[in-house]
């Protein structure tokens, strides 16, 4: 199903969805709190309108710490990042412990088969997994069926606000550091456009960002799924105001 999505988006912006370079550049790790970072993974395309740029496009997970251990809260775009990461977290001393995934589509996933075929704990929403399996990947290894779930107890929990971007999306909060991942159901401050709807619930898109932007009012950061982390709750904000106009 993300094929089809990178084809339809190609359309829509003007780059050759086929042609996408999955090792174009290693991953960027940039610290939020001291104990939660954001790992950036990217995919260059190319650009239709102009085939001496291609466009460089981002992908956004994080990386929490809690003590020795480590949890991640969606993986790198590409499967090819992954020796990256897990070389950046041991040599840190630190032992991976549980992944968490938001929603189905490749540019949050791409790890997931690594993770599996290294025998790490990956964990989903039901419906999430009925996606991945929908395009001919595997599920995770365990998965909730809840709006509510708690993958760290007082310190990672997911809450699935209903569709926007897919009908699967979900988001993360770190309670003690007040980060929010909001993945792709969150518009960064930086685009005035809603992005690729081709597996979007438009109409339930901007009451999804608010049932967000109510339950989590004190975020400090909101981390989306693609470009920069906004302060406060300005994303959410953003979100539901381009949602609004769907």
């Amino acid at each position: 199903m993300f094929k089809i999505t990178l084809a339809l988006l190609s359309a829509v912006i003007g780059f050759n969805a086929s042609a996408a370079d999955e090792s174009v550049k290693p991953l960027q790790f940039e610290e939020i709190t001291n104990n939660v970072f954001l790992v950036k993974s990217y995919r260059e395309f190319k650009n239709l309108q102009n085939p001496d740029k291609p466009i460089l496009m981002d992908a956004n997970s994080l990386v929490y710490v809690d003590g020795k251990d480590v949890y991640l809260i969606d993986t790198p775009w590409n499967a090819s990042n992954m020796p990256q990461l897990m070389t950046w977290i041991e040599n840190r001393g630190l032992t991976l412990k549980k992944t968490v995934f938001s929603h189905f589509h490749e540019d949050q996933t791409g790890g997931l088969e690594y993770l599996q075929e290294h025998n790490f704990d990956t964990y989903a929403s039901a419906l999430t997994n009925t996606f991945l399996k929908g395009d001919n990947k595997k599920a995770t290894n365990h998965q909730f069926s809840d709006d509510n779930f708690v993958l760290l107890e007082n310190k990672i929990e997911v809450f699935y606000p209903g569709a926007g971007h897919t009908k699967d999306n979900a988001v993360v909060w770190l309670p003690k550091e007040q980060v929010l991942l909001g993945g792709c159901l969150m518009r960064a401050n930086e685009v005035n456009t809603i992005g690729w709807t081709g597996d979007a619930d438009k109409k339930e898109w901007a009451n999804s960002a608010q049932k967000v932007l109510t339950k989590y009012p004190e975020a400090r950061f909101v981390v989306p799924g693609h470009g920069n982390v906004g302060k406060g709750t300005s994303i959410i904000s953003h979100t539901v105001d381009i949602a609004e106009s769907l």
